[in-house]
């Protein structure tokens, strides 16, 4: 009756509110729109601010959100900065928290004998009474208020002031009495009139310590007091106390366990030193507490029956459950009636359903471009209920800050689709994520969030795989291997090449092991928890220009270590072998790149029955391509390989590896190419001995049956060669006394195994195999000439003489030079002769008619399909029908052999070449360091200062600021060895000093004279004082003065600085940029040129 009567008071509280509301917005729709406007505005600001902010209230509702953050970087999981949930008052409640027992309930303990009753409230009707001459404080009130009116809204328990007429309809004389007594308690359900819920004052006013206290009158005992708590908590009684061990807070209790075990439920402790969380990933949610989680309603549904009553009650899908409403409560992201769809699902998300084989891609919208901002996406992944979901991650960026927090997130849910997930940005490839085995296994829910974060810009976003896993293979029980056909609990380990066994862990004998880091490939090599930071997978140039590749060496993924910023001099990065290798010799084929200024070292060294061994190491510049080493390895017992890369003295060190081989045996010295890398073949030592017509070659140190003259050949026994170059490809003698000598057909080292004409007359490669799979005859390769349809060979066939080949068009852009000696290689741009006539179009007949069908789509270009001495092309000159062309040699061009190092750029001048270097380098070729710096500021605190000034006003040498010796301090990753800087915003750069009685003094920094640069010169522009003010959109800067529309922290460091783009932030962003003055729009980069 009473339920009935406050449900029919709120229908009529909320009518009347809605109709007040109906009023209001018809008369001020238009000006309610303006100010929702500027509040979300205001609102999205403030996001920034707060997610920006190094402290974080430890009682605030954002602590929540910055506990779930996860920031992928560098390889590591980074949790945000200034965290301190042990400061806030749940972490404080918890130490205070305790029950008062009845005996009943003693008996439940085993502390004494009874059979026990029932403790839950009849009805789900509490009554209750506040004691406000206990309860003094000012918050009391309102922090009991709230908790009643969450218990009340979202349960069908309904707390009711206690009266005398209630008891009488109600049948029994119970009620809870609000007091302060002492810290915060309750006792645990319904057990005797006036009991008391104690809320100490002030420090457990808080709405949910509150709810905590009013959970255990309901009847609910700790989350970590369940039966099932060992597959979830590790329970440390060394540091808890034996005697808690069998203790109300901790000790197992009949707690029904309803649902699955909830870690963000509001009756679990936080997890501290004697708790260990068994999902080490979902240890924030234990701190969470301030109200109700999606499970604690539905544990007090459950256990209050609260559904009973409901008639035709529609069946939740997906994680979501009946309420006492008899409507389906749905998981965050998902709606409908029964929980059947996602939220925003027209834009992007959906319910995808994933069956065993199959695989799904997941990615942002518009990916791979940016995603949109102001976006949530949702996506529900649902396996057949024995089955797992995992998710592979391909590529993954999303914006992070520099305190390890997150603008835009992915929220993965793999636990419990209605349990808050860990927030994920920043940049990854390579990750597994799957669903839990002690949670919902077969659902998985993603949810992307670019609308708190929106005034940030958006990022690349990210591409997922998703498929099916057993549950046989959670762990993944395969140690080299894939884990395959896990039905019932059981599996099979399908074994990566070099391995046998049950777990695919004993290696073969003559296995050859490879790391290439591509996708779904399988290395040999782990990072290890030894080392300072890990190697990263990573394809395309590195973050950080003059250091580290380009690109890979193969494939599209290498693995580096990268020198910057938190990375500090010294610093190690440690792969290890995760499997023993046999006694034996191997060779280890080592491909490294070890470019940059402050390059450290990279060692390989083994650990076998006599210790650890140092096989081989390198340090410094090594310069910008990629190198090859062989290590040789002689080990006695079962050894580990370790590969250690050491951080040099600054960001520009960092150490790439690619496509790694141990294979068993002797290094081998590396065999004659059997391809031609030389214009004519000169260079060719190979071991091909037959001609082009497939006769057998004569030795060289023979005149039979041909004599000759070129027994300078004599030690190559009778392989093609053209040593002297007096041909234009490698010949030999034959042994057919009818044939005196012919060409060889061996393949160039720069072919590619691609076509750009039509037909493929260009086609040099060494494909073998035609379109029916046939297999080309002995010593032939697919070819073509200027006017067959397709490449084809003639193949070993009685049933067919000859078959075409598919050779794909390349995709690469041609070379503006000849590779071969007749050009036949030649596909640029060059459509004028040697002496100056124009080309006529291939296309045309006129005014020259010719027969070369196949070439119509190469514009007028010179090219040479049928084998004259150069590239050439018809005239459109009437009375000279073709000419040659004059095309360089690509062995002639002064840049071809890459002559600047460290990333200079090449420029052809007439007898030799120029390079341009990049910034830092100086010198003919790039190779010399330039470390010249100006010693002047250009802002009045200097903030911006990379000199090398290393003394203080009073002349005193300055401290490195890598050393705590004489004065221990917090800027040790500076990474300025001992020069003047200003990192925390003092009135001039300063330095701590090697006076052990003078702990820090400023410097004498002048002024710059020179005028600004109006460009870029220094890695991320925190060096840039031009006047560009507009960012890159063209959107005005706001003065770094002023707080409006963007408030800033950066109005005293750069209040001289007008509203010029700066960069105060560098590394943390890579540019120079400014607040703007559109309050819809934070922040953005400028566009200002590179020197």
């Amino acid at each position: 009756l009473i339920s009935v009567k406050v449900f029919v008071l709120k229908q009529k509280q909320h009518k009347k509110y809605d109709q007040q509301n109906n009023i209001i917005h018809t008369s001020r729709r238009s000006s309610n729109f303006d100010n929702l406007k500027r509040e979300d505005a205001s609102r999205a600001n403030e996001n920034i601010q707060q997610l920006e902010r190094e402290y974080v209230d430890p009682d605030s509702k954002f602590m929540e959100l910055a506990e779930s953050f996860q920031v992928l970087r560098d390889g590591q999981i980074l949790l945000a900065n200034g965290l301190h949930p042990e400061d806030g008052l749940k972490a404080k409640a918890d130490k205070q928290d305790k029950h008062m027992l009845t005996h009943q309930q003693k008996v439940e303990l085993g502390l004494e004998s009874e059979k026990p009753g029932n403790n839950l409230w009849p009805d789900g009707i509490v009554p209750y009474e506040i004691n406000t001459t206990s309860l003094t404080h000012e918050r009391a009130l309102p922090v009991i208020e709230d908790a009643i009116k969450r218990f009340n809204e979202t349960t069908c328990i309904q707390f009711v002031p206690h009266t005398k007429t209630l008891e009488q309809e109600l049948g029994h004389t119970g009620w809870v009495n609000f007091v302060s007594d002492g810290g915060c308690w309750s006792y645990v359900g319904k057990v005797f009139s006036g009991q008391s819920i104690s809320l100490g004052q002030p420090g457990c006013l808080w709405v949910g310590i509150a709810i905590h206290e009013m959970g255990h009158a309901l009847g609910e005992w700790h989350e970590q007091s369940r039966t099932d708590r060992d597959h979830h908590l590790n329970m440390r009684w060394d540091i808890l106390g034996q005697s808690t061990k069998g203790g109300a807070n901790y000790g197992k209790m009949d707690t029904r366990n309803y649902n699955p075990y909830d870690y963000e439920s509001v009756m679990q402790y936080g997890a501290g030193s004697g708790m260990e969380v068994l999902q080490p990933e979902l240890k924030f949610l234990t701190y969470y507490g301030s109200d109700l989680s999606y499970y604690d309603i539905k544990d007090i549904t459950d256990a209050y029956r609260c559904t009973d009553k409901c008639v035709n009650p529609p069946k939740c899908q997906n994680g979501g459950f009946l309420n006492f409403q008899c409507i389906c409560k749905c998981p965050e992201g998902l709606e409908g009636d029964t929980c059947e769809s996602v939220i925003n699902v027209e834009v992007c998300g959906g319910i995808i359903d994933i069956y065993p084989g199959q695989e799904t891609t997941i990615t942002t919208p518009n990916y791979p471009d940016s995603y949109n901002l102001d976006t949530k996406c949702v996506w529900l992944l649902r396996a057949p209920e024995n089955l797992h979901v995992r998710v592979n991650v391909d590529v993954f960026h999303l914006p992070l800050v520099d305190n390890n927090k997150c603008y835009h997130w992915l929220e993965v849910r793999y636990n419990l689709v209605g349990q808050t997930g860990v927030r994920k940005c920043g940049t990854t490839a390579g990750d597994v994520w799957t669903t839990s085995a002690w949670g919902e296994q077969n659902l998985m829910l993603l949810i992307f969030d670019s609308v708190y974060g929106k005034n940030h810009p958006a990022d690349k976003g990210f591409s997922l795989r998703a498929n099916t896993v057993h549950k046989g293979c959670i762990p993944i029980p395969c140690v080299n291997g894939v884990c395959k056909e896990c039905e019932a609990g059981q599996f099979r380990c399908q074994c990566d090449p070099g391995f046998e066994g049950t777990l695919c862990d004993t290696m073969e004998a003559s296995a050859q092991l490879d790391c290439t880091f591509e996708r779904s490939s399988q290395c040999f090599l782990k990072n290890t928890e030894e080392d300072d930071f890990d190697w990263i997978i990573y394809s395309g140039q590195t973050p950080s220009d003059l250091t580290g590749p380009d690109g890979a060496l193969t494939g599209e993924n290498y693995i580096y270590a990268e020198g910057s910023s938190p990375r500090t001099t010294g610093q190690t990065a440690i792969l290890i072998s995760d499997i023993n290798f046999p006694a034996g010799d191997y060779c280890l084929r080592l491909n490294y790149n070890m470019f940059g200024a402050d390059v450290g070292s990279l060692t390989v060294s083994v650990k076998d029955s006599k210790g650890d061994r140092e096989l081989w190491t390198l340090s410094g510049n090594q310069g910008s391509s990629w190198r090859t080493d062989n290590v040789y390895i002689l080990a006695e017992g079962d050894f580990k390989i370790r590969i250690e890369a050491v951080r040099g003295s600054n960001w520009e060190s960092d150490i790439a590896l690619d496509d790694l081989k141990i294979s068993p045996g002797l290094c081998e010295e590396p065999k004659p190419l059997d391809c031609i890398a030389s214009l004519k073949g000169t260079d060719y030592t190979g071991n091909v001995n037959t001609t082009v017509g497939g006769l057998t070659c004569q030795r060289w140190d023979s005149d039979s049956p041909t004599k000759h003259s070129y027994h300078d050949y004599d030690d190559h026994e009778n392989y093609c060669r053209n040593i002297r170059g007096d041909e234009n490809n490698i010949w030999c003698y034959t042994t057919d006394p009818d044939t005196r000598w012919d060409f060889c057909k061996v393949p160039r080292c720069d072919v590619e195994e691609c076509r750009r004409s039509k037909n493929g007359y260009d086609y040099m490669g060494t494909k073998k195999t035609t379109e029916q799979g046939l297999t080309c005859k002995e010593g032939t390769f697919c070819t073509a000439s200027a006017n067959s349809p397709a490449p084809f060979c003639y193949v070993d066939d009685p049933d067919t003489r000859w078959d075409t080949c598919i050779i794909p068009k390349c995709t690469t852009q041609a070379d503006e030079c000849i590779k071969t000696p007749l050009g036949k290689d030649y596909f640029g741009t060059v459509s004028t002769t040697k002496s100056g006539k124009t080309c006529q179009a291939w296309s045309k007949q006129e005014p020259h008619k010719h027969g070369f069908w196949a070439m119509n789509d190469e514009s007028n270009y010179c090219r040479n399909p049928d084998g004259e001495p150069a590239p050439w092309c018809y005239t459109t000159d009437s009375e000279t029908r073709y000419e040659m062309c004059d095309i360089p040699f690509c062995q002639d061009l002064a840049c071809r052999s890459s002559p600047c190092e460290n990333k200079g750029i090449c420029a052809e001048e007439a007898g030799g070449f120029k390079c341009k270097c990049p910034y830092g380098y100086t010198g003919d070729t790039c190779s010399t360091r330039d470390k010249t710096k100006e010693d002047c500021k250009r802002s009045t605190n200097g903030f911006e200062y990379r000199g090398m000034i290393n003394t203080t006003i009073s002349n005193r040498t300055c401290q490195r600021w890598d050393s705590d010796i004489p004065h221990g301090h917090n800027f040790n990753n500076l990474n300025a060895e001992n020069y003047c800087r200003n990192p925390d915003n003092e009135p001039e750069p300063w330095c701590y000093t090697t006076d052990p009685n003078k702990r820090w003094e400023i410097c004498d920094i002048p002024f710059c004279t020179t005028p600004a640069q109006e460009c870029v010169s220094s890695l991320y522009g925190e060096d840039y004082f031009g006047t560009v003010r507009q960012t890159k959109n063209g959107i005005p800067c706001q003065k770094w003065s002023d707080l409006t529309p963007h408030s800033h922290s950066y109005n005293t460091k750069l209040k001289d600085q007008d509203d010029y783009c700066r960069n105060p932030t560098a590394p943390g962003d890579n540019f120079p940029w400014c607040y703007t003055i559109d309050p819809d729009i934070r922040w953005d980069f400028c566009d200002i040129p590179r020197c």
